[in-house]
C-alpha cells in the first residue's frame, strides 16, 4: 500500500511534511518520503494499493501509557479512537500475558503491554481487586517482595506496577489507606531493576513520587497533584529518564465530574460513539452521586488542578519526558483525545502533545524501536485524520480510519469491515 498526498506528522516532533509518500509492506513502513521526491521514480507493482490521502493528515497510532481494561468492548473503543498500543495495568501476570499475546493479532484491540502485577499494601489502594493466584501482590516484608518480583519475571512480566498512595487527596475525610512499608517498596523496585523489569509507580503526591524516582522507578503513572515539583525532583526525572504520565483527565474528572462529562459529551463525535444506555448513565444523578461518595475530597483536587497542569510544564522545561496516559474509565479511547486537549492547556504545542501520545509513550514501554512514529522499518500503525490537529488539537478526533500493522482496523465509512 502507498499513501500519497497526506500531511505527515511523524510523531518525532519534527515539522509536518506536506504531500507525503508512504510505502507500507508486510505490516511495516518501508519508505517515508515526499510525493515530489518519489514522483516518476518508481513503478509500483500491480498488487500495490494506492491510497489518495490528499487533504488529510497522517499520524502514528496512539499509544496510551496508562489504561485499565474492563471489557473487550473497551478495547474496541480504543481502536475506534486510534489507540493501537497501550500499557495495561493488570493484577494477574499470567492472564494479562495471555491477553497481551492475543492482542497482537487482533484488529479489535490495541497491542497490550501489561504492567503486572499491581503491588500494594495489605488493605491498601487496589487490594480489593483480588490476588494473583501465582504470587503475592501484598508483600509484607522485603523478602516476600523480592520473591514476588522474581515470580512475576518467571511468569513473563516485563513491567510491574506499585501503588504508593494513602488516597487522602481524593478520599478525605474517609480513613486514609495503608501504604507499602518503605523497606518493602524499596525491595520491589530494586529487585525489578536487577531483573531488568520496568517499574510504574502510582504516586500522585510529591513526597512519594520523589522517593519512587530516587529508588529507580521508570515511570510515574500519575502526575504530581499536591505540591509544585521542585527543581531537584524535576532534574532527577530528567537525569534518570523517568517518564512522567500526568493523567490530567482523572484530576479534571475528580474535581468536578459533572463538568468533565459535560465537556466530553459536548463533542458530537464522542457523544455519537456511545450507546444510548451509556449516555443515559452519564447524564444520571446516580452516576455523579457514586463518585461524590467514593471520592469526597473533590475540593482539594479542584484547588490543585493548576498545580497539576503547571507540573507538566515544569517537567518539560527541565528536559524530562512526558508521556500520555489516560486511566480514563468513562471514555476508553476518547479519553486520549481529551488528554491531548489538556496537554495543550498545560502549555505543550499540539505537535509536542502528539509526540507525547505516540513516540514518548512508546519509549516509556521500551518499544520505540518498533512503533510510536512513522519511520522506515517501524510497524505501520497509523491514523488518517480529516482535519489539521496542529491548528486545533481537537482535530485528532476527526478520524477517518485506523490501521494496525498495515491492516484496516476501523473506518468511519466501513465500520465492521476490517481487512
Amino acid at each position: 500500500m502507498v499513501i500519497t498526498g497526506s500531511t505527515l506528522i511523524d510523531g518525532t516532533g519534527a515539522p509536518p511534511v506536506p504531500d507525503s509518500w508512504i510505502l507500507v509492506q508486510d505490516g511495516k513502513f518501508t519508505e517515508v518520503s515526499t510525493a515530489q521526491r518519489r514522483r516518476g521514480m518508481m513503478t509500483l507493482a500491480r498488487n500495490v494499493k494506492v491510497m489518495d490521502g490528499s487533504g488529510k493528515w497522517i499520524v502514528p497510532g496512539f499509544v496510551d501509557a496508562h489504561v485499565h481494561l474492563d471489557s473487550r468492548d473497551d478495547a474496541k473503543r480504543m481502536i475506534r479512537w486510534g489507540v493501537t498500543a497501550a500499557r495495561w495495568m493488570a493484577e494477574d501476570v499470567e492472564k494479562s500475558r495471555k491477553r497481551a499475546l492475543s492482542s497482537r493479532s487482533s484488529l479489535e484491540s490495541p497491542d497490550l503491554f501489561p504492567a503486572s502485577p499491581i503491588f500494594t499494601a495489605p488493605g491498601g489502594w487496589w487490594s480489593s481487586q483480588g490476588p494473583d493466584r501465582r504470587l503475592n501482590r501484598f508483600p509484607a516484608t522485603p523478602e516476600e517482595a523480592r520473591e514476588s518480583v522474581r515470580a512475576a519475571k518467571r511468569l513473563g512480566s516485563a513491567e510491574i506496577k506499585i501503588m504508593d498512595d494513602d488516597m487522602g487527596w481524593c478520599r478525605d475525610p474517609m480513613a486514609r489507606l495503608p501504604q507499602i512499608r518503605p523497606e518493602v517498596f524499596a525491595a520491589l523496585i530494586a529487585e525489578a531493576r536487577d531483573l531488568e523489569l520496568r517499574v510504574a509507580v502510582h504516586a500522585p503526591q510529591l513526597k512519594d513520587a520523589r522517593e519512587a524516582a530516587r529508588l529507580g522507578s521508570t515511570a510515574l503513572a500519575h502526575g504530581i497533584l499536591d505540591e509544585p515539583i521542585d527543581a531537584e525532583t524535576a532534574a532527577l526525572l530528567q537525569a534518570r529518564r523517568i517518564f512522567y504520565v500526568p493523567t490530567l483527565d482523572i484530576y479534571d474528572f475528580l474535581a468536578d465530574p459533572r463538568a468533565f462529562i459535560a465537556r466530553a459529551l459536548g463533542d458530537s463525535r464522542i457523544r455519537e460513539s456511545l450507546s444510548k444506555q451509556t449516555l443515559a448513565l452519564y447524564r444520571s444523578d446516580a452516576y455523579f452521586e457514586t463518585y461524590r461518595k467514593r471520592y469526597p475530597n473533590s475540593q482539594f483536587v479542584a484547588d490543585h488542578l493548576k498545580t497539576a497542569y503547571e507540573n507538566v510544564a515544569k517537567v518539560r522545561a527541565a528536559g524530562g519526558e512526558v508521556a500520555l496516559g489516560t486511566d480514563m474509565w468513562a471514555f476508553p479511547g476518547a479519553g486520549l483525545h481529551l488528554e491531548l486537549e489538556d496537554f495543550v492547556g498545560a502549555g505543550l504545542a499540539p505537535i509536542e502533545a502528539i509526540r507525547a501520545a505516540t513516540l514518548a509513550s512508546a519509549k516509556s514501554l521500551g518499544v520505540d524501536a518498533e512503533r510510536g512514529s512513522i519511520e522506515s522499518g517501524k510497524r505501520a500503525d497509523f491514523v488518517l485524520l480529516e482535519n489539521d490537529p496542529l491548528r486545533d488539537i481537537r482535530n485528532t478526533r476527526s478520524i477517518e480510519s485506523v490501521y494496525k500493522a498495515g491492516r484496516l482496523a476501523w473506518s468511519r465509512y466501513r465500520r465492521g469491515a476490517p481487512q
